[in-house]
Parts: C-alpha cells; sequence; structure tokens
C-alpha cells in the first residue's frame, strides 16, 4: 500500500493588537477581569501606543478595584490623547475612590469642558461633591447628569443617596424607584429605598418613633394622659400591617434583615416587646453594625425592666456610631428614670450638639434639670433659668408641643413670675391640638411645686429611635 503523505499543517495567522483588544473585551463583559488583563497585555506588547487597550485595561483595573493601576492606564491614554474626555473622566473617578478629591475634581473639570454631554462625568463629580458633603453641588451634577442620560440607573440611585442625607425622603424615594425601574436588580437600591420609607413614616427626623408612656401618677397632672397618648385604631392597623409585610418577605428570604428590622419596629409599637427583641437579635446577627437595631432593642429591653442590658445597648451603639443623637437621648431617658440626673443631662448636651433642631430633646432637659435643682430657691434660680430657656426653645423648634407650654406655664408659676406664667398660658391655649381639650386650668393652681410636675413629665417621655419601615 502506498503510504498516505502527511497533511501539512496549515501556518496560524499572527494575531493582531486587534485580536487580543477584542479578545479582551469579551472576556471582560463576562467579569473576567484577570484574563482580560492577560489579553490587554499582549495587544500594548505588540502596539506599545495602543490607547484603546490601555484604556480598556484601566476599566478592567477598575473592575478589580485596583485604583492606581486604573489612574496609570488612564494617564497613558491621555499621554498619547490629550483630549480624551473618557479617559479624564475615568481617572477622576478612580482618583475619587483612593481620596483624592482634588486631583479627581480637576480631572473631572477637564472631561467636562472636552465634552459637556459625557453624562458620566457629571455623575462621577457629583459623587466627589458628595465625599466633601457639598449636596447642592452634588444634586446639581446628578440632576444634569440625568438630563443628559434619562435612562442612568447609578444616577438616579446616587441623586436619592444625597435626597435621604438631605431628609427629603419623599424625592429619595422616587429616585430609588426610577433606579430600581431602570434596574430591577439592584439590590442596593431596594434595601435604601426601605431605609427612606422608614423615615418619611417618622414625623421626627431624630426621633422617629416618639412614643408617649402613661405616667406613674396620672392623677397629679391635670389632664387625662390614657385618652391623650393612647394609640388610635388605624396606628394599630398600620402596625399590625407592617408585621403582615414583613412576615412575607421573610418567608421569601429568611436572610432579609430589613424585614426582621421592619416587624421588630411594629411589634415594639405594638408592645410586643420580646417578640420585637427576637427580630431585633436576628438583625444583629445577620448585620453585627445594625445601629439602629441596637437602639430598637435598647427600647425593648427597657420596657420590659431590663435596663442595664438596655444601657449595653444604647452603649454598643453609640460606640459604633458616635455622631448618632438618639442613643444619647434615649440613654438619658433611663439614667433620669434612675436618678442619674447628671450623667441624663449629659447625654441630652450631645445630644442637642449633634441634632440642634429637635425640640424635644430641650423639653426633657429642661424636666430633668429642674428635676435635679429641686425646690426653688435663690442659690439654684440661675438653674431654673435654663430650664425655662429649654422649654423656650422647645416650643420655638415645635410650637404646638403641648408638655412643653405646660411646664412654661407651671415653672413661671412655681417662681413666682405672675405675668410670665399668664403669658405663657395664654399662648398655649391659642393652639387647636388634641391636649388642649384635657387640660383643667384651675387644677394648675392646685400643684403643690414644681416636681409634682416635673417628675411625672419624665416619666411620661419615653421614645425609641426605631425608624419605622413598611
Amino acid at each position: 500500500m502506498a503510504k498516505k503523505r502527511p497533511k501539512k499543517r496549515k501556518k496560524r495567522p499572527n494575531k493582531s493588537p486587534e485580536f487580543y483588544n477584542t479578545t479582551g473585551l469579551s472576556k471582560a463583559s463576562r467579569g473576567n477581569y484577570t484574563k482580560a488583563i492577560a489579553d490587554y497585555n499582549k495587544a500594548i506588547q505588540l502596539k506599545p501606543d495602543y490607547a484603546e487597550a490601555y484604556y480598556n485595561r484601566g476599566l478592567s483595573n477598575i473592575g478589580l478595584e485596583e485604583y492606581d493601576e486604573a489612574i496609570e492606564d488612564f494617564s497613558q491614554v491621555i499621554e498619547l490623547n490629550p483630549e480624551d474626555a473618557n479617559a479624564y473622566a475615568r481617572r477622576g473617578f478612580s482618583r475619587s475612590l483612593i481620596g483624592e478629591a482634588s486631583a479627581a475634581m480637576k480631572d473631572l473639570d477637564t472631561a467636562i469642558r472636552l465634552k459637556p454631554d459625557l453624562a458620566e462625568a457629571y455623575n462621577a463629580r457629583g459623587a466627589v461633591h458628595y465625599n466633601l458633603e457639598d449636596y447642592a453641588s452634588t444634586i446639581e451634577d446628578l440632576n444634569e447628569a440625568i438630563r443628559l442620560r434619562p435612562d442612568y440607573a447609578e444616577a438616579y440611585y446616587n441623586r436619592g443617596l444625597v435626597k435621604s442625607d438631605i431628609k427629603d425622603y419623599e424625592a429619595a424615594i422616587a429616585d430609588f424607584d426610577e433606579a430600581i425601574r431602570l434596574e430591577p436588580t439592584n439590590d442596593e437600591a431596594h434595601y435604601m429605598r426601605e431605609v427612606a420609607m422608614a423615615a418619611l413614616q417618622s414625623s421626627n427626623p431624630v426621633f422617629p418613633s416618639l412614643q408617649l408612656a402613661n405616667p406613674l401618677n396620672p392623677d397629679d397632672m391635670p389632664f387625662d394622659f390614657e385618652e391623650f397618648l393612647g394609640l388610635d385604631e388605624e396606628e394599630i392597623e398600620e402596625y399590625e400591617a407592617a408585621v403582615e409585610a414583613a412576615n412575607e418577605a421573610i418567608r421569601s428570604n429568611p436572610e432579609n434583615t430589613v424585614a426582621y428590622y421592619n416587624r421588630a419596629v411594629a411589634q415594639n409599637n405594638l408592645a410586643d416587646f420580646e417578640d420585637a427583641i427576637s427580630d431585633f437579635d436576628e438583625a444583629i446577627r445577620q448585620e453585627p453594625e445594625f445601629v439602629e437595631a441596637y437602639t430598637g432593642r435598647a427600647f425593648a429591653k427597657d420596657k420590659l425592666g431590663h435596663t442595664e442590658a438596655a444601657i449595653a445597648d444604647y452603649d454598643e451603639a453609640i460606640r459604633l456610631k458616635p455622631d448618632y443623637a438618639e442613643p444619647y437621648f434615649n440613654r438619658g431617658i433611663i439614667r433620669a428614670e434612675l436618678q442619674q440626673y447628671e450623667a441624663a443631662i449629659a447625654d441630652y448636651d450631645e445630644a442637642i450638639r449633634l441634632e440642634p433642631e429637635v425640640g424635644i430633646v430641650y423639653f426633657t432637659r429642661g424636666l430633668i434639670t429642674a428635676t435635679l435643682a429641686g425646690e426653688p430657691n435663690k442659690d439654684n434660680i440661675e438653674l431654673y433659668e435654663t430650664v425655662i430657656a429649654d422649654y423656650d426653645e422647645a416650643i420655638r423648634l415645635e410650637p404646638d408641643f403641648m408638655p412643653a407650654h405646660f411646664s412654661r406655664v407651671a415653672t413661671n408659676a412655681m417662681l413666682g413670675r405672675e405675668d410670665a406664667a399668664n403669658a405663657a398660658l395664654e399662648k398655649m391655649l391659642q393652639f387647636e391640638n388634641p391636649f388642649t381639650p384635657f387640660i383643667d386650668i384651675e387644677d394648675i393652681e392646685d400643684m403643690e411645686d414644681i416636681e409634682d410636675i416635673d417628675t411625672s413629665m419624665i416619666e411620661i417621655i419615653d421614645t425609641t429611635d426605631i425608624e419605622e419601615e413598611e
């Protein structure tokens, strides 16, 4: 038999820089950034002035969070093409992520000058402004990014974050909704929308779930707190619905931290404190630095009489987030109940330093200071001046907050300042609110001393820093 002649192998054509750049793009699109960079390296080795390969390698380095390497790649692009706006934008973005705010801002300004319609540059510059806490400039840049690119989900999400920070929760929710519509799998947008919903439900920007508990001695007070302070049927139904919504969310996903937190918030408001603690425990297990869960659990523990455990949770919340006013306020309540008045006042001083625009904090500090002072006399008259000043500030911030009005009337009366007391009373009765109908003015005159008022008022002021969520 004749031997078959071996087939000649066809020579493979030499791969070009463009080939490696294309295969790199394909791998990067699937998230294989390391392998993509290997291909870009080959492209650059074959063509050292290949600006597009440097740019694409820079993008993959961003994907790997190798920002220094990304900056080097984009710098090479700019050296090869000084008018490349995208390279300036990406370099500016990378610099912002390593804390080089000034250099980042310069790059992004240049990108916008070179290409005024580059939405990504406005979005990135907005992030730099945000980190610098220049929220007005942040919103301005993000507005422009969205105007230029109406389907820009990231810009909507970022603007939602800013709106949340400035407590414009309705606008924040609208932005998160749009981000979710454009990117339904954006878990962060879903989570932040729930957080904003919780904040919106709060009537108080610092102590969202204010609750007033019944006084220990309601007969000492000239109004019916039982009638004034109870939850109405609509509120109870809302909290029960929140529990059911959380139940459904947990059935769908047992690792839904926010759902456990939401259910605990509703349970606290329904006075189901043991179940609330169980849910806060689970939320903290899943997210050990969930500050709001510690404060909510502390409130529930305090209501069950576990005072030391409640203080420990407030301490932990403060350790995790020292600039968080709510745990200082709530810890101050417990310390006042323990007759640790000076420590309580110190907590309120810090809460006011952190959040100086919340009337109830001034009011409660005034109550505790009055209790600490005791019977008015020539030695503590200056202390009572600070008490009245706190009530004045509480009323300035929350003009229809009746407990502050009443305490101001009573304090002036006990100090023998009849004109001031009458003026304060006249001011109080100008307001239409649920408190006024329950006041018996004649009973005010029968109060024996300021402690009859202040001790009871301390007992009825109790708050939870929980943010309610549906």
